[in-house]
């Protein structure tokens, strides 16, 4: 039995690499383009700029790698998120990776490469009123980081009902002043990211919380129109690497590539 295992696998490395060796021939012959410039922000541990200074995170090496198989030249430029977007919109940026609300349908087109993010409520163990919708945060008091819009999907009448004092909403400058304040008890509820339990490991790792997910949105690559040879590029690596499973089924580099290349951000400094 070892020696056919032997060849079963032997065999199975042969297909993977003349099929590695097929896609990199047809990206060798196909045409060059000029370089990508993809606009990012800092949101670790998903995208950011790392203790070296090069740009990583789960998702920003999963794109690295699109871009590397594709055969394009990807520069990327880290910025504050609300710049990130007007740039892209004012067409000093090719691409950015963000979530998809339809949002830059107008000038862009998304990638069909697509990971899924997931956003809800933080909350105190000791706290048992979740809010499953709208109606049910009257009387609430919660946290918020200012210029997130993941709040208002699932709250749209969120600031009117702060306004009419219907909620307690506490508004945070950055995700790592929210967690601070959740965690120091200003309010039971904190909105966020699934990813924030990166803060809540760098901040106090003996910190307790509940996450309870509320919606999940994919983020994707926005690429302008103007640039859809170079998504056209990126969308055939993503499905080769699909083939090849590089990526996984929530969208990111398989764990053994990922730990390869993942360099995680600095905190604190």
């Amino acid at each position: 039995m070892r020696p056919c295992r032997a060849i079963v696998c032997f065999l199975c490395l042969v297909l993977l690499l003349s099929g590695h060796g097929a896609w990199a021939e047809h990206v060798e012959n196909a045409a060059p383009l000029k370089p990508v410039t993809i606009l990012s922000f800092e949101f670790p541990p998903l995208l950011h700029t790392a203790r070296s200074g090069a740009f990583s995170g789960t998702m920003g090496e999963t794109v690295k790698m699109l871009c590397q198989e594709a055969g394009l030249t990807c520069r990327f430029r880290v910025v504050p998120l609300k710049r990130a977007y007007q740039e892209l919109r004012n067409d000093r940026g090719d691409a950015l990776v963000t979530i998809d609300l339809g949002q830059f349908n107008t000038c862009c087109l998304a990638s069909k490469w697509a990971a899924p993010w997931s956003a809800g409520w933080f909350s105190a163990p000791a706290h048992k009123h979740i809010p499953a919708n709208q109606e049910e945060l009257e009387g609430q008091a919660l946290i918020v980081v200012q210029g997130m819009k993941s709040p208002y999907g699932f709250a749209p009448k969120l600031d009117e009902m702060a306004a009419q004092q219907k909620v307690s909403m506490f508004k945070a400058t950055d995700i790592a002043t929210s967690v601070g304040m959740f965690i120091h008890g200003r309010a039971p509820l904190l909105w966020g990211g699934e990813d924030f339990t990166w803060y809540f490991r760098k901040i106090d790792p003996q910190a307790k919380f509940v996450y309870t997910p509320r919606m999940t949105i994919p983020v994707v690559i926005w690429m302008r129109k103007e640039r859809s040879k170079a998504l056209e590029r990126l969308n055939q690596a993503y499905q080769w690497m699909v083939e090849k499973r590089m990526i996984g089924e929530n969208g990111l580099l398989e764990p053994s590539l990922m730990g390869e290349r993942y360099q995680d951000a600095p905190f604190g400094q």
